[in-house]
């Protein structure tokens, strides 16, 4: 055992494309002093870098495949439906392991903890969660302290952002954004003054969403960037969670003591976002998904976001033109798919694409996958001829010979700058992002970033992990086994050898 106490702190699309400008400014000198004294680097997200993916991983260890989880919904192929995700959906988790063995937990705002499950601790549990009406803590009774001992706290929706374009009302949006980070810091030192914990963990789902938003002013190589909204963004936004992250910190530090670990993790780095490619209509273009010709219906991408818009973005105003015209574009999409007629069905919105094939017999779906490849791989961006698609994964490939009926037949990969979305009218294939209609100016990369520091910890810098790493590296730190089925592996080079620590 290595250290009898750990504190995780996940920062939601966190990447040093930001961190170090902001570290380098001057605007994060708690975060530049912990990445000073321990170990730092990337952590590489999961194929898909998607965050219910990647989150999912993490509380398991597991790849994607064996927990189900590649985007917010999954497709069921037998039943053709789509079935929203939760912690229902994950198998046995880190915070399972941990009570089981005597540890006291707690976790706050993490993603796929809704509905909370029983655990030695607490849960407050993050995004999917339907609203703060729910009952979203374990013990149920916490909520109510909780909301009295922190009365702005809310599960993350934009519900408190002036109802217009975040560009135009820049400096709300960037202080709103903050207000949430500074809130969600009081709840994680309310959990962990509240009784002592062996684990905690805190997430900050804000700085993906001001990354999405912002991020043609925060990267110097985009042709909207501006330095003088970049400044404001590190200054106003990026210290202040700097500052949380030391209250966090300081306050786990003032209950268990100086001997203990930290992580700080993120679930996927960002890029520039140029272009949508709309990979459900090229199928329709292409034959291999055959539309009824005599039905229009509400495209079930409509209904989709419905369900899935957890962040309540429908009620603002600022998103209601792009969901009105996404919307008015879906609801001409000829449905019912006619099924016996078609070879392949996509799903995703979310950055890539996943592809199910259709057919029974084994030969014509590998004729079907063949095809497929062969011609996604020649895709062009029809304004500079740039091929679109980076790879194409088949699930073999990825994820090994065990399945589930859920895991999709063909992961595609898009180039950088480029996302794949499921849906679409029949005319047309790509998207233009622009602040008018998108709010995703930033997409996400495979990159994330990794931060372990405390006196166990051996100082280093251009660590490379994954973050199914991270789980089997925190049992080996509190000296429990590490689960067989788990396909992370304890990095061990993170830390100092016993008898140097002990001496």
């Amino acid at each position: 055992m290595l250290t009898k106490k750990i504190l995780i702190i996940g920062i939601d699309g966190g990447t040093w494309k930001i961190l170090n400008p902001a570290i380098d400014g001057g605007h994060m000198p708690y975060l530049k002093s912990l990445r000073e004294t321990g170990a730092t680097g990337i952590l590489e997200s999961t194929i898909p870098a998607i965050t219910p993916a990647a989150w999912g991983s993490f509380q398991t260890g597991m790849n994607p495949e064996k927990i189900g989880i590649f985007d917010f919904a999954g497709w069921d192929k037998k039943s053709r439906e789509s079935l929203l995700v939760s912690s229902k959906s994950l198998k046995r988790t880190l915070w399972d392991i941990l009570s089981d063995s005597g540890f006291r937990v707690g976790i706050l705002n993490v993603p796929l903890t809704y509905p909370p499950r029983p655990i030695n601790g607490y849960v407050v549990s993050g995004i999917l969660t339907p609203s703060i009406e729910a009952d979203f803590t374990y013990p149920r009774e916490i909520k109510s302290e909780l909301l009295k001992a922190v009365p702005n706290y809310h599960i993350l929706n934009l519900e408190n952002v002036r109802k217009e374009t975040p560009h135009k009302h820049f400096k709300l949006f960037i202080q709103k954004m903050a207000e949430i980070v500074e809130s969600r810091a009081k709840a994680a030192c309310f959990i962990i003054e509240k009784q002592p914990l062996d684990v905690f963990m805190v997430h900050f789902y804000a700085t993906d969403v001001v990354q999405h938003a912002m991020w043609c002013y925060l990267d110097k190589n985009h042709p909207l960037y501006n330095s003088t909204k970049e400044e404001h963004i590190l200054k106003h936004f990026y210290k202040r969670l700097d500052q949380e992250i030391r209250e966090v910190r300081q306050s786990f530090q003032k209950m268990v003591g100086d001997n203990f670990v930290t992580f700080i993790i993120s679930d996927h780095g960002f890029q520039t976002h140029k272009k949508r490619f709309l990979l459900r209509s090229w199928l329709c273009q292409h034959g291999f998904l055959k539309l009824s010709q005599n039905s229009f219906h509400k495209s079930p991408f409509v209904k989709l976001v419905k369900k899935l818009d957890f962040l309540n973005l429908r009620k603002l105003s600022f998103l209601k033109s792009s969901r009105a015209k996404v919307a008015k574009k879906s609801e001409m999409v000829r449905e019912p798919f006619v099924w016996e007629h078609s070879r392949a069905f996509s799903v995703g919105r979310s950055g890539e694409g996943f592809i199910y094939l259709l057919e029974e017999e084994k030969s014509k779906r590998e004729a079907t996958a063949r095809e497929l490849i062969q011609k996604l791989k020649q895709v062009k961006d029809p304004e500079d001829g740039t091929l679109i698609i980076k790879n194409i994964y088949r699930k073999e490939e990825v994820f090994g010979r065990k399945h589930l009926r859920t895991t999709p037949d063909l992961i595609v990969e898009p180039a950088d700058g480029y996302s794949i979305t499921g849906y679409g009218p029949c005319t047309g294939l790509f998207h233009k992002v622009n602040p008018r209609d998108d709010f995703h100016m930033g997409k996400h990369h495979k990159d994330g970033i990794l931060v372990v520091t405390g006196e166990v910890v051996k100082k280093q810098s251009n660590v490379k992990a994954k973050i199914v790493d991270i789980v089997p590296t925190i049992l080996y730190c509190l000296g429990l086994p590490i689960p067989k089925d788990i396909d992370g592996v304890a990095r061990r080079e993170l830390f100092k050898d016993e008898d140097s620590i002990r001496s």
